[in-house]
């Protein structure tokens, strides 16, 4: 990943932001309706400009986000100032574990990675979350090659993230439409 700091940090300094929502998805406001998603220390991985992390903070969750764009990192810090919140700038694939989150809530990061980068990825899920903490995930359905996004089906998932190391749910939570016809579909895994 060594060109993709300048390649993340371009996008968001020229606007090639078009898969950013313009508020938060219907998946966070489930998951923290329903119960799945309770305050706790939680990470957003790949948070870009997102509005999700100041709506986990002003629910009362102890927010890290980490993004690999300086300009985003920036947004998150400002945006979370006021209520705590941590921005650190990292590479995903490579950021310590330190403690364990109780939570993680993955929106965009997964389908933003070449598929070459995803089981390294999944390791670092891993190894951020406690044993029974959630990763509460946003599949993205693209239904074509190339990216990002990147397709994430949700048999590709299961093997990604399998049931050794985590419990699937045994549903899922509706599916989350996008303008431009892709849609995610929200899953909360457990970690074993």
């Amino acid at each position: 990943m060594s060109d993709a700091p300048n390649t993340w940090e371009l996008r968001y300094r020229e606007g090639q932001t078009g898969w950013q929502r313009e508020d938060v998805s219907r998946a966070l406001l489930t998951w923290l309706a329903d119960g799945t998603l309770q305050p706790c220390r939680i990470l957003v991985p790949g948070a870009g400009r997102s509005h999700e992390p100041l709506h986990l903070a002003q629910a009362g969750f102890q927010v890290t986000t980490l993004d690999i764009a300086p300009t985003a990192v920036a947004h998150q810090r400002a945006a979370l100032a006021a209520r705590g919140g941590i921005a650190l700038e990292g590479d995903v694939l490579s950021f310590p574990a330190g403690q364990p989150f109780d939570a993680i809530y993955e929106q965009t990061c997964l389908c933003a990675l070449p598929p070459v980068q995803r089981a390294a990825y999944a390791g670092q899920l891993h190894s951020w979350l406690r044993p029974g903490g959630v990763l509460a995930a946003l599949f993205l359905q693209t239904g074509r090659e190339g990216g990002p996004p990147f397709h994430c089906p949700v048999p590709d998932m299961q093997t990604l993230l399998p049931q050794a190391a985590w419990r699937w749910p045994d549903r899922s939570w509706p599916e989350v439409r996008h303008q431009d016809g892709l849609f995610e579909i929200p899953l909360a895994l457990t970690r074993r």
